[in-house]
């Protein structure tokens, strides 16, 4: 099971979790314009940490409260915390940077919609 902030917000679907990017930020010497060639470190790459799946209701009600869920903890004013992929993996001091919908909702026996979640750990 998956969680941020110990609250299972994706747990009502099938989702999976991909890690992004990881190593070292770089910028060329030419773009500081000091004429110089060649590339230098800055630093680390933020941590960038993706789950993607489906949330699953028994009804439209249903459904829109496990979207709210999910879009209240993106406010900025909540900090970081911990996501725990369905690996059992911590990444701490992750942000919740973005969570978008995707496609129609379809409605069956279950009424059900893909999302995108991002979390990112911010170099602040």
């Amino acid at each position: 099971m998956s969680s941020y902030r110990e609250i299972d917000l994706f747990g009502s679907g099938p989702h999976r979790t991909e890690v992004l990017r990881r190593g070292i930020e770089t910028i060329r010497l030419g773009d500081l314009s000091t004429g110089s060639p060649g590339t230098v470190p800055i630093g680390d790459l933020e941590l960038i940490v993706v789950i993607r799946g489906r949330l699953v209701a028994s009804d439209e009600p249903g459904l829109w409260a496990l979207r709210e869920a999910i879009a209240a903890e993106t406010e900025v004013s909540k900090g970081a915390g911990v996501l725990v992929d369905t690996r059992g993996r911590s990444f701490e001091d992750l942000w919740f940077v973005r969570y978008e919908e995707s496609g129609a909702v379809d409605r069956g026996r279950a009424w059900t919609m893909g999302y995108e979640a991002s979390f990112r750990r911010l170099s602040v």
